[in-house]
């Protein structure tokens, strides 16, 4: 009687330290979702780079290339420069472990029509980063 009570005890401590175990992977991604969308509104280079690794893949407007945070840094300070941004706003949010991808519009300034966004997220030692910003023109690919 008493190990089924014990038995009922830790299935039950099992199951809430897995759903912790499940949101707490979830949140990050949001939190960092957050970040980056209010980051690239803000044309803040810095901040969007923060959850960066040491190497992050930038494609903007059909030129892409691999660059360190720093170099990715200048690169989108030069391109906020050009395409001040006004607003961004996320159209989907996929997860496919362990990559989590973001795609949205991005309107500037002068704009006749919003840039598409995509961000690929990747989950690594228990936390997300930014692995690659695409910025392209015209419609999505469907």
């Amino acid at each position: 009687m008493r190990c089924v009570r014990w038995l009922r005890v830790g299935l039950c401590i099992l199951a809430l330290w897995l759903m912790g175990a499940v949101v707490g992977r979830a949140q990050p991604a949001d939190s960092l979702r957050q970040v980056l969308v209010e980051a690239l509104a803000r044309g803040d280079a810095a901040r969007l780079l923060e959850q960066a690794p040491p190497q992050v893949e930038l494609a903007l407007l059909g030129r892409g290339q691999l660059y360190s945070r720093m170099q990715a840094r200048y690169v989108l300070m030069d391109f906020f420069q050009a395409y001040p941004p006004l607003r961004v706003k996320l159209d989907e949010d996929r997860l496919l472990e362990p990559h989590r991808f973001l795609v949205g519009r991005y309107w500037y300034a002068r704009a006749a029509a919003p840039f598409q966004v995509y961000m690929r997220l990747h989950h690594e030692a228990g936390t997300w980063r930014l692995h690659e910003l695409r910025v392209t023109a015209g419609r999505p690919r469907r």
